[in-house]
């Protein structure tokens, strides 16, 4: 794969140098087809649409790898763009931001994920008849609204697998399925209730999650288990019930980075055994951006 008499790799390659390097891509050999892999990542963007052509070629193995390395590209993408996102710290503006940076996580586990834009949709749709019904009352009563809304109208409901199952965390696979993990569903109803105007913030206890409306006299929602409201009696019998004698800390907000902190944890977990080793490079680089910024 060298050039002859070492001689540099030209920085643009013509067509031809990108089709010949993708034959190597079926080669049998190890060597070969590694260092065939490598040269196409190094090119990038230049070898795309010959890729593209070679994921849908006669040669099996060939086939196979163009489409293995076009995946490795879009996953570097969605990664390049998350670091770029601007994920507010809480309040009602920053819906569009938060849900932004679910996608793209979801998106460097699995393939074909809905679009923000999407999924932003159907959630504003929901939050827009919320709004209506949200005018002049408590915000109690508002609490109760939104878990009727999407507990009882939309089957939003808790997981029982013993298991932490992928499509339980994917926040599009939730909406599809109606069954999430905590954090899932938290984020659903936040983003729901912060397009329906209402100020809204995740709340982490340990292996829970708790979403809190604010207003004169805040409440808090267990998304899990129907949306229904819980006191701060109830979390604290919880908390010390599983040894945390440190109440007021785990009640706190959470901002929207520390949210997203907790899904992609859980995205981590649940892919554990699922996605290829890349991936979960990408995924620790991703949690690395969240948490040092």
């Amino acid at each position: 794969m060298n050039q002859p008499h070492g001689s540099p790799e030209p920085s643009s390659p013509s067509p031809a140098q990108i089709a010949a390097t993708i034959a190597l891509l079926g080669d049998d050999r190890g060597p070969v087809q590694t260092a065939a892999r490598e040269r196409l990542l190094r090119w990038g963007e230049l070898a795309l649409v010959q890729l593209r052509e070679g994921a849908e070629c006669e040669h099996v193995r060939t086939r196979a790898r163009c489409r293995a390395l076009l995946r490795t590209f879009e996953v570097r993408d969605c990664l390049r763009r998350f670091g770029r996102l601007r994920i507010g710290r809480g309040g009602r503006g920053s819906a569009p931001a938060l849900l932004e940076g679910a996608v793209l996580l979801s998106n460097m586990v699995r393939t074909f994920v809905p679009e923000a834009a999407e999924l932003g949709r159907r959630l504003r749709q929901e939050a827009q008849r919320l709004r209506r019904e949200f005018a002049g009352r408590s915000l109690p009563t508002c609490a109760r609204l939104l878990a009727e809304r999407l507990h009882d109208q939309l089957g939003l409901h808790g997981s029982n697998a013993s298991v932490l199952e992928l499509d339980h965390v994917l926040v599009d696979r939730v909406l599809k399925q109606r069954i999430g993990v905590p954090v899932s569903l938290s984020l659903i109803y936040l983003l729901v209730a912060r397009w329906a105007g209402l100020s809204v913030a995740g709340v982490a206890l340990p292996d829970h999650f708790l979403v809190r409306l604010h207003g004169v006299r805040p409440v808090l929602v267990d998304p899990f288990h129907g949306g229904r409201l819980i006191t701060k009696a109830d979390c604290a019998r919880y908390l010390r019930s599983n040894g945390h004698d440190q109440v007021s800390e785990h009640l706190r907000d959470l901002t929207d980075r520390e949210l997203l902190i907790h899904y992609l944890r859980s995205l981590r977990r649940a892919a554990k055994y699922r996605a290829v080793p890349e991936t979960q490079q990408t995924l620790g680089r991703a949690l690395d951006l969240l948490e040092t910024s």
